[in-house]
């Protein structure tokens, strides 16, 4: 026997009945255990007749594994009669005192619970969208990008210009002492490439071939402790300058790039546009996605239990640590590339998982809400696209993946169509309108 009590939307209290019948069968369950430990004389470990245990010893001894026995049984129990969807272990509250051989006994369990979502709106809401129109010019500063990457470079006389490469020897130097790493040799820098130290690139433009100058720059403050804040010169001898030549843009450049289908520049300008296009599209549907969320969350917030956010950030980062040993790099390596340090990245995957939990507890609202079901001939649909992509037989795929999956996939479907049709981007006005 056991009764709820709803501490909270993410904390339950259960009060449970231990019977004298069901602790009795706790002791018979828990005495084995107990009775390997003990010995007698004239008796092998664990075979001691329970009466003679007893009889020497009493009933005190079995009662903490008795106990556990009993709360393990019941504990499951309560939950499944009340439908009690637990986050964590529960904390037991027990007056051992009160415990009996020849009676039974009650305790309490508190535990934490995954939350139930009270919709407050997922309708109506809006938000601005990115535009999927492409304009000539991104077009054709999509085919001039191209054209870069085809570019050659070739010696220049004159000053060198943003855009062009100098061939350089360096030395760099802090308070006059050469400084570790600071030095170079026939190194190519495009000058605009953002390469080196702010500033650096900056003070060779206007530079001419076989030409010695120094340049002065400060290193970042968040560039390596030794260097960091420090000012720096840098002594440069500037060997030669190199400009780059474009190729023509014309039929038989595009033929040499080897577009399927495509021969001619008016053809490549269309490939290109096409490109574009469903790349906005790509990009659109993503940050739609992300606002919509963004926007269910903050209108239908809900508390989670803290256990439930940790739980799901440590599997976050047990992914993004797969993901660096498939790289085949060192974890810290793998955020650096992603400019995050340990802090900043756990702060990014906890504010990640609280805010996927939370989405999917409001989708799964939605899908009550407006009572979404999955077919049986859905169900089977999916089964076949599924068996058909890995090369499969339905049968085989219904053996891999639960029929509860499908059903659930089908249904977040039809909830997320749902929210898209009845949410979107904020009206354009005329002047907004106008500019696209």
């Amino acid at each position: 026997m056991s009764k709820l009590e709803q501490l909270s939307n993410i904390q339950v209290k259960l009060t449970i009945e231990v019977t004298q019948e069901q602790f009795a069968k706790a002791i018979e369950a828990a005495y084995p255990e107990v009775a390997k430990n003990v010995k007698v004389d004239g008796f092998r470990p664990g075979k001691i007749p329970f009466k003679v245990f007893i009889s020497r010893f009493g009933y005190e001894p079995i009662y903490e594994e008795a106990v556990n026995h009993a709360i393990n049984e019941t504990y499951r129990e309560a939950v499944v009669e009340h439908n009690v969807n637990v986050v964590d272990y529960p904390k037991i509250d027990l007056d051992f005192a009160e415990v009996a051989h020849d009676k039974g006994f009650t305790y309490t369990a508190t535990v934490e619970v995954v939350p139930t979502v009270e919709l407050k709106k997922y309708t109506g809401l809006t938000f601005t969208a990115l535009s999927k129109r492409v304009t000539k010019k991104e077009v054709e500063e999509a085919i001039k990008n191209t054209l870069k990457t085809k570019a050659e470079n070739e010696l220049k006389e004159g000053a060198a210009e943003l855009g062009d490469t100098v061939v350089i020897d360096f030395e760099g130097f802090v308070d006059g002492v050469a400084f570790e790493g600071g030095k170079g040799e026939n190194y190519d820098l495009e000058l605009g490439s953002h390469s080196f130290i702010p500033g650096f690139e900056d003070q060779l433009v206007g530079c001419v071939a076989e030409q010695e100058t120094e340049v002065h720059v400060t290193f970042p403050e968040n560039y390596t402790p030794e260097l960091a804040g420090k000012a720096a010169t840098f002594k440069v001898t500037v060997h030669e300058v190199k400009t780059k030549v474009y190729p023509e843009l014309n039929d038989e450049f595009v033929k040499e790039l080897e577009v399927v289908g495509v021969s001619t520049v008016e053809e490549y300008r269309a490939h290109t546009e096409k490109g574009l296009k469903d790349s906005k599209a790509r990009a659109y549907e993503e940050d739609y996605l992300n606002k919509l969320f963004t926007q269910l969350i903050k209108a239908n917030d809900v508390e989670l239990p803290k256990v439930m956010v940790e739980n799901y950030a440590k599997e976050l980062e047990e992914k993004y640590q797969n993901q660096a040993k498939q790289y085949n790099i060192p974890f810290e390596m793998f955020l650096q590339f992603q400019g995050l340090d340990e802090k900043s990245f756990k702060e990014r995957i906890h504010t990640q998982a609280e805010n996927q939990i939370k989405l999917d507890l409001i989708i799964e609202a939605v899908i009550k809400a407006e009572k979404f079901e999955a077919s049986e001939k859905a169900i089977e649909k999916e089964y076949e696209e599924i068996a058909n992509a890995n090369k499969v037989s339905v049968e085989q795929a219904k053996k891999v993946v639960p029929t509860d999956t499908i059903a659930y996939q089908i249904q977040k479907d039809a909830a997320i169509e749902f929210l898209k049709k009845n949410n979107g981007p904020k009206p354009k006005t005329t002047k907004t309108a106008e500019k696209e």
